[in-house]
């Protein structure tokens, strides 16, 4: 497998992933309830249209598809069969299910999005998750030190 399995922004999936794991159900109802609110708006559908054409332009359908498995696990409820029928299954999410879509989609294709479009798309998300701006990536550190040689 690719060690870059959501493409050119795994870092910024996988940090957003890990802090969404995180949030507790004040944060959750938060980011819902904005979503709720944004989601009416023009500038939401026309960020939502955007979205979906630069995953069909770019490619990244695949890279789309594998984020479906990690946010599944984070927004399944535990215990959940696969006995029940789509509706019901769907039914079942948390509600943070959507904007979390949303948001890591707009994360995978956002060196293609107007940063207003990506603003847009995260923003119920604001002041909950910390998400790195794409002009500055994030440091990265190192399990050694700095002046020591990586491991070969």
């Amino acid at each position: 497998m690719s060690s870059l399995p959501y493409g050119p922004n795994t870092a910024s999936i996988r940090r957003f992933l890990v802090q969404l794991a995180g949030l507790g159900s004040t944060d959750k109802a938060a980011v819902v309830a904005r979503h709720a609110q944004l989601s009416r708006t023009t500038a939401w559908e026309a960020a939502e249209s955007l979205l979906a054409t630069a995953i069909e332009r770019s490619g990244r359908e695949a890279h789309r598809d594998a984020l479906s498995g990690p946010l599944l696990q984070l927004v399944r409820p535990a215990g959940a069969t696969a006995t029940i029928s789509e509706d019901e299954a769907l039914a079942q999410l948390d509600p943070v299910a959507e904007p979390a879509l949303a948001a890591l989609l707009a994360l995978m294709v956002r060196d293609l999005l107007p940063a207003e479009t990506e603003g847009a798309l995260l923003a119920p998300f604001d002041g909950v998750v910390e998400v790195d701006s794409p002009t500055q990536p994030p440091a990265v550190t190192t399990p050694y030190p700095p002046s020591a040689p990586p491991p070969a």
